[in-house]
């Protein structure tokens, strides 16, 4: 029976071939999307396999109890808490703690930003799947290990074992080894490991030893072989009594302690405070909705096109019944077609994820590093089956309901709400959602075009970074300000466009009014060259003396978040920071974006810190940027001779930063697979009503009706369904649209310009299906129409 029933299913695959390729590209296409979240969600719970000791690893979570009656969970917990349980709880085999890390680590002139974490040695063996390529670990103080990566950023092919990194706080650190890639991703993600053993600031040693300091950093714990989750879950509940009696909480009632198996790390099932790199179970879901919608369609294509042959296939299902078929046979008979053209579909969803796996987005947020293995190959193909029963069991079930005595004559009409078929409304669904998809994707591409080359309020133009890397500033400074077409050269600690750093102010020094604002370094040169307005006062004083790091220039935003009156009465006052220093206002600059366009404009304090400088602002004259770009790669060839120049215009820098063109590549093939599938929807469906209708073309042509009269005819009822899924795609798309733009401070608007360009592309996309398969049946020749049967 089973192969009767796939011999009869590769006949009809064979003889109506527009249909089927229909079915298996939009199937293959919604497929595809799905694999990439399944590889991606199984990726999610691949985090930290590759450990030996992972059943017997446990994460303490901390439960704070907040004043206003509600918990918020923390992935972190106090510090003493890790020697608590390891020196009084036998079953306790190793516990690390685990604290991030802030500043630049400096070899030489090169100077990187990481993400580093200073770890107890215990760390290495509760994770000992961070396996060393050579050398050792970091158990004594002021030593470092670094990854592949960081040791080749260093000191590239050369031997790393020995060398010295300098770090701004924590001072000079030995590297003692190079950890191997990993196999799989890990909660826990770094460029450098450092000792935890090594001296750090005095000012914050007092956390390590507060019971009180619960956001500092992470406690891990490994049990012995064969100990019970419980017998730690115990010891927290007792600890946590002892220690939380006498203690006084400023802003939360208390605590409580938890554990988190490594295993249930990833994904996580909670939104936790101070969380790690985990993947989190809301995301995965809308991937999968996101590839599950996409599958939708094709299925509703699938449901659609049957249902439109149910003509033919009815027929056949009465001649069948009539010779004595049950209906459990004639359902099994359509299932195993949908089967077959499911699995057809999975073959080529494979081909296509081989096209799609290099872009940098895949890549980078879905299936990078995920092991492939058997367990994957089984999970698609049973996928594909269940995808295939799912799209099959609506048609097969009306099909095979058909009464003989009704569909051998032709009585088969499907009906739903108010006379509108069951094709029609799936087609609208389709057009609708493939529409909202593209208000969406449009909007987020004016909005990133918008970030990348809006003004911010200072100049982009004619503006070349170049990173010090380590030369002194002076002196790069001068040999760029010899250049001819080089109009001035300032410095800074950051790029504007860029989060830049924050530190906390006061207005008087022994008050509590502290204000979080954004610093930048920067030098005398710098208002003017980027062209900042002074509202009041003057510019920074030339640094003639060790003062002139006293004075500041500030933002309007600062005079009012510091309640300083007005921008000329602001001049001359004091501001306090670390409750140490005395900065002296300067002058007041007129507003600006300097920042993401995320967030309103906020504080802003300039500051002169030669130390902190990273990035020469060389700004060139009009019509000299490709000679003044050449001669500065020249004097950085003859400074720094094995150094590759990395200088930048500023308006690249701002369009990279903001115009992710990755991420919208990626949504664009989403929403092209979406209207691919709806237009071939839509064109199987013109196609069978042009076939159906036949022999009323031909009379028509007959009695001198044109080739337009025809088209226009053939093509009303399913214009009328275009413009009834744009009704309600726009409402709907704007309403997604505002949803992302709200994330943004400053954003793009949704108008005519977005509604009226995603209609009339749908127009023209389905104009053009329909048009094109109704002018052939309309061009015919009626000798052959009337012929037709």
């Amino acid at each position: 029976m089973l192969r009767n029933y796939l011999t009869i299913t590769l006949r009809n695959l064979w003889k109506h071939k527009l249909f089927s390729a229909i079915n298996i590209f939009g199937l293959a296409s919604g497929m595809m999307v799905c694999l990439l979240a399944i590889i991606h969600i199984k990726g999610a719970f691949d985090y930290d396999n590759f450990h030996p000791n992972r059943h017997r690893v446990y994460r303490v979570l901390t439960d704070v109890a907040t004043n206003e009656h509600g918990v918020v969970a923390h992935a972190s917990s106090p510090m003493p808490l890790a020697g608590a349980l390891q020196q009084d709880y036998a079953f306790v085999e190793q516990t690390a703690r685990v604290v991030r890390v802030y500043g630049e680590f400096a070899e030489g002139h090169k100077r990187f930003n990481l993400l580093s974490w200073a770890v107890d040695p215990g760390f290495f063996t509760i994770f000992s799947g961070f396996q060393l390529a050579q050398g050792q670990a970091a158990a004594e103080p002021r030593t470092v290990v670094l990854t592949r990566e960081t040791a080749e950023k260093f000191f590239g092919t050369a031997n790393p074992i020995g060398r010295v990194l300098q770090h701004d706080e924590l001072g000079p650190l030995t590297v003692t080894g190079v950890l191997a890639d990993n196999p799989t991703h890990s909660h826990l993600k770094f460029d450098l490991l450092l000792s935890l053993k090594t001296p750090g600031n005095p000012a914050y040693r007092h956390l390590f030893e507060d019971w009180r300091q619960y956001a500092v950093g992470y406690t891990y714990v490994m049990l012995k072989p064969g100990t019970m989750e419980k017998a730690l879950s115990d010891a927290l509940s007792a600890i946590n009594k002892q220690t939380i009696q006498g203690l006084q909480f400023t802003r939360e009632k208390g605590y409580s302690f938890r554990t988190q198996a490594l295993t249930n790390v990833s994904p996580g099932l909670e939104e936790l405070a101070m969380s790690t790199y985990e993947r989190q179970i809301g995301g995965l879901l809308v991937e999968i909705g996101v590839g599950l919608l996409t599958l939708l369609l094709a299925a509703f294509n699938y449901i659609n096109l049957t249902l439109a042959r149910s003509l033919s296939r009815a027929r056949e299902v009465g001649i069948r019944k009539v010779s004595g078929a049950l209906r459990w046979q004639l359902m099994g008979q359509f299932m195993a077609e949908s089967v077959v053209l499911s699995l057809l579909a999975l073959g080529l969803a494979y081909v296509m994820l081989q096209f799609v796996k290099p872009m940098p987005f895949v890549q980078q947020w879905l299936i990078g590093g995920v092991q492939w293995d058997e367990t994957l190959w089984i999970v698609f193909i049973l996928f594909s089956i269940v995808t295939g029963v799912l799209a099959g069991i609506v048609p097969a079930r009306v099909l095979s309901g058909f009464q003989p005595a009704q569909v051998l004559r032709s009585q088969t009409g499907l009906r739903v709400l108010r006379g509108i078929s069951l094709r029609k409304s799936l087609i609208v669904a389709q057009f609708a959602i493939s529409m909202i998809a593209l208000i969406f994707l449009l909007t987020m591409g004016r909005q990133q075009h918008y970030m990348a080359t809006a003004d911010y309020g200072f100049r982009r133009e004619s503006v070349l970074n170049i990173p010090l890397n380590g030369i002194p500033y002076q002196r790069l400074t001068h040999e760029l300000s010899q250049l001819s077409g080089v109009e001035r050269v300032s410095a800074t600690s950051d790029l504007f466009g860029s989060f830049g750093d924050s530190q906390v102010f006061r207005r008087q020094r022994a008050t509590s009014d502290s204000m979080m604002a954004f610093t930048f370094a920067v030098d005398h040169q710098f208002v003017p060259n980027m062209n900042l307005s002074l509202l009041a006062g003057q510019n920074m004083p030339v640094p003639a003396a060790d003062t002139a790091g006293r004075f500041v220039l500030i933002n309007e935003e600062a005079v009012n978040a510091f309640h300083l009156g007005s921008a000329r009465e602001a001049v001359g006052q004091s501001l306090w920071l670390n409750d140490s220093t005395e900065l002296q206002i300067a002058g007041v600059l007129k507003d600006f974006r300097f920042t993401s366009f995320a967030w309103s404009i906020k504080p802003l304090v300039l500051r002169y810190q030669p130390a902190q400088f990273r990035y020469l602002n060389v700004g060139v004259a009009k019509g000299a940027g490709e000679a003044v770009l050449a001669d500065a790669k020249a004097v950085l060839k003859k400074l720094t001779p094995y150094e590759p120049f990395t200088g930048q215009w500023y308006d690249d820098f701002l369009y990279q930063r903001h115009n992710h063109r990755e991420d919208l590549d990626f949504l664009s093939l989403l929403t092209g697979l979406a209207l691919s599938i709806a237009c071939l929807g839509l064109l199987g469906m013109v196609t069978y009503t042009t076939e159906t209708r036949t022999k009323e073309v031909g009379i028509r042509k007959v009695m001198g009706a044109d080739i337009t009269q025809i088209v226009a005819l053939l093509s009303w009822d399913f214009v009328k369904l275009l413009l009834i899924a744009s009704a309600i795609a726009l409402p709907l798309g704007a309403l997604a649209g505002m949803a992302f733009l709200i994330n943004f401070a400053y954003h793009v608007s949704i108008g005519i310009e977005t509604l009226g360009v995603c209609f009339l592309v749908m127009l023209l996309l389905g104009g053009l299906t329909i048009g094109w398969r109704t002018y052939r049946a309309a061009s015919a020749n009626p000798v052959k129409s009337l012929r037709a049967e």
